[in-house]
């Protein structure tokens, strides 16, 4: 799947190449799925094409910005650290009430901290 992520996409989008957009869905059908399963819940359990289209999207924008830069992410050990760390994080915001209407802003800081120290002492 990784292989069909350059930006050829674009021009198969300007001739209306239907069948390689629906063999990437299929390649990547987990991947469907859960931006499927992200839309529904952000949306108050309701799906929006535009959302999922933003959200995909923004995924394949920021690989080929990574690839681009050579950023080097180690999925497996990056996300099972990121999820820990991440459940942590929203234990400690639920207990503390002046955090609770700030939790986007915190994820995000913590996101960019793990991606950070992951392409700093990881690579």
């Amino acid at each position: 799947m990784y292989t069909m992520l350059s930006l050829e996409w674009i021009p198969r989008l300007f001739s209306l190449d239907l069948m390689w957009f629906i063999y990437l869905a299929m390649d990547g059908l987990l991947w469907v799925f859960l931006f499927s399963f992200v839309v529904f819940v952000y949306n108050k359990m309701k799906f929006s094409f535009r959302i999922f289209a933003v959200i995909v999207l923004a995924w394949l924008s920021f690989i080929e910005f990574f690839d681009a830069l050579g950023i080097v992410t180690l999925a497996g050990g990056f996300i099972f650290v990121y999820y820990i760390g991440q459940f942590v994080i929203l234990n400690l915001i639920s207990t503390v009430s002046s955090l609770k209407n700030r939790i986007p802003f915190v994820l995000t800081l913590y996101f960019l901290a793990m991606f950070a120290f992951y392409n700093i002492f990881m690579k």
